[in-house]
């Protein structure tokens, strides 16, 4: 992607607040931060919530036919096969060209990047069976849902553990690469969900939940850091647009103030001449 397109895309996401004469004003700010988490995180499926307006957005879905879901799921592979190729991209150049070798000179272990994308894909697997099974055991069988817990809690350790020394090896860039595939992979399990029209389950809703609150901390957080530290911008901006209105203000003002002194004036002068022809009659 070019300059260009990244700045075509920030135009888009906060031209709302260019041309908001309140979009830097902090009372304001810090009131619709919090009515946005108050819809974020009610529970409930009113329409004043995220899960209302998610039940609602998706309700088609359930009226649709195999066939259009089915072309659906077919346009959204496109992130699964974005993502699989930054994947081979990275793997190419950590394994190859890094290394000043080709995958001819690794001969049998030239399937590493495969192995460690199925690795990968186990372990997500697994992650995402322990939270569905938990979400079907019903609370009386208390001595599964512990194991399923411990479970879970072990392999999110031992992914832990592994990213943690991942992290020592790998550059900035790799990481910006690493999430871009993180975030692509878990997009097309959403949209996986939504044909299925299992939209409804909770690792869905909270998949779709965390996209949208990374996407809300993008759009605010610059926000937040301009009326911070760069309060005047504020009045700059509505300096910017209400030059005219402004303008036409002070002239007005002026002109009312001028007609208001000479008001006065003359009602002090009529005044006074009353009180003369006052005291001059008695």
């Amino acid at each position: 992607m070019s300059y260009s397109l990244w700045l075509i895309a920030a135009t888009w996401v906060w031209a709302p607040f260019f041309f908001n004469p309140s979009a830097f004003d902090w009372d304001k700010i810090i009131a619709d931060y919090r009515d946005w988490q108050h819809w974020l995180l009610t529970k409930n499926d009113s329409a004043d919530s995220w899960y209302g307006w998610w039940m609602a957005e998706l309700e088609f879905m359930e009226h649709s036919t195999w066939f259009s879901r089915f072309v659906m799921f077919v346009r959204k592979t496109r992130f699964l096969l974005v993502a699989f190729g930054i994947y081979l991209q990275l793997m190419n150049r950590l394994f190859y060209t890094d290394l000043h070798k080709t995958v001819l000179d690794d001969g049998p272990t030239s399937l590493k990047p495969i192995i460690l994308a199925g690795a990968i894909f186990v372990v997500l697997a697994l992650l995402g069976c322990c939270g569905y099974i938990s979400s079907r055991v019903t609370k009386k069988l208390t001595l599964k849902q512990r194991e399923l817990r411990k479970l879970k809690f072990n392999l999110s350790v031992v992914l832990f553990v592994v990213i943690l020394v991942v992290l020592l090896y790998l550059s900035l860039k790799t990481l910006a690469e690493v999430l871009v595939i993180s975030c692509l992979g878990a997009y097309w399990f959403l949209q996986v969900a939504i044909c299925r029209v299992r939209h409804d389950h909770i690792v869905a809703t909270k998949t779709a939940q965390f996209f949208d609150n990374v996407v809300g901390w993008i759009v605010f957080s610059p926000i937040l850091f301009v009326a911070m530290f760069v309060p005047f911008l504020s009045s700059f901006q509505q300096r910017m647009m209400f030059n005219s209105a402004f303008t036409a203000g002070l002239e007005v003002s002026k002109l009312l103030g001028n007609d208001v002194v000479a008001r006065d004036e003359r009602k002090a002068k009529s005044t006074k001449k009353k009180k003369q022809s006052d005291l001059h009659k008695l």
